[in-house]
């Protein structure tokens, strides 16, 4: 009889136990939702090198705030934003998302940030683990006199466009004009839930070519990429992508449809629906790199 009992008792203590460690990690997982991957937001970046990275300024994050930032790298959030993201995300903390105790290596004023090369307009891609619909997802740049040496603050940032609200969706993209730049920038992005206060914010490391890149207006316009199509605008008469349409996560594609992604002309090779092309473009991958539209 004892013997017995003391048996429930392991396996009643084992079974709460279980139980406790899964809720755990469905909470875990229920406050991780997304971030840009294309272009990579800081944190993907960070979190694609993994616990040691090639890059100084990601060995310097993961050095000021732990490795734990590149796993929950879709928690970049506050829970109970509704839109007030100036009062619940404080300046110099934009990258963290006001969570500096996780993510405040995200933070860190460096120069040395890997940026992606950029000019006219450019489409984001979120990667949203767990898709909810948006109120907004809204997007701005730094002003011209950015100093990449200072932490980043809201005054650095110049608004550039906000979508309509959107049903959930894996992976959304947007195609933005940014305006008049050179060097080195962050574009900062904000995804506002409309089922929730929540919002989640994304820091994407941008470099603009020599001669400015950009469109010619100051005021940014902007379209989504669902409804979008390539302009002759780039002012570029060899460029391969005149007509092409931008890609869109909602549209589905059939082999040999071309779409225009990132200034890249891709070529499907069969049946897809939201899979961005920069991330499905290898040998054995959906899409086909055609190589840049300026030939």
């Amino acid at each position: 009889m004892k013997t017995q009992w003391l048996s429930r008792v392991v396996i009643k203590t084992f079974s709460i136990g279980c139980l406790a460690l899964a809720g755990t990690a469905a909470s875990q997982l229920a406050s991780a939702h997304g971030t840009i991957t294309s272009p990579e937001s800081r944190i993907w970046n960070c979190k694609e090198q993994g616990q040691n990275p090639s890059s100084a300024a990601c060995a310097a994050a993961i050095a000021e705030s732990g490795t734990q930032q590149i796993y929950d790298w879709n928690g970049i959030r506050q829970g109970a934003a509704d839109g007030q993201h100036e009062t619940v995300v404080p300046d110099g903390q934009l990258c963290s998302g006001g969570d500096p105790g996780t993510f405040g290596g995200q933070d860190l004023a460096r120069t040395d940030w890997e940026a992606t090369p950029v000019s006219g307009s450019q489409t984001f891609t979120w990667y949203n683990s767990a898709p909810h619909k948006s109120l907004y997802y809204r997007y701005y740049i730094t002003k011209s006199s950015y100093d990449p040496s200072q932490p980043l603050t809201w005054d650095d940032l110049e608004y550039l466009m906000e979508t309509d609200p959107k049903p959930g969706e894996t992976y959304p993209s947007h195609t933005v004009s940014l305006p008049n730049r050179n060097g080195k920038h962050v574009v900062y992005a904000v995804w506002q839930r409309s089922d929730s206060p929540e919002a989640f914010y994304a820091c994407v490391d941008v470099v603009f070519n020599g001669d400015g890149g950009g469109s010619s207006s100051s005021s940014s316009s902007s379209s989504e990429s669902s409804s979008s199509s390539s302009s002759s605008s780039d002012g570029n008469d060899n460029n391969v992508c005149v007509g092409i349409p931008n890609w869109s996560s909602n549209a589905v594609y059939t082999q040999g449809d071309q779409v225009r992604y990132n200034d890249n002309r891709y070529e499907a090779k069969w049946w897809t629906q939201g899979q961005p092309p920069a991330d499905h473009s290898s040998q054995w991958a959906v899409w086909i790199d055609q190589g840049a539209c300026a030939q």
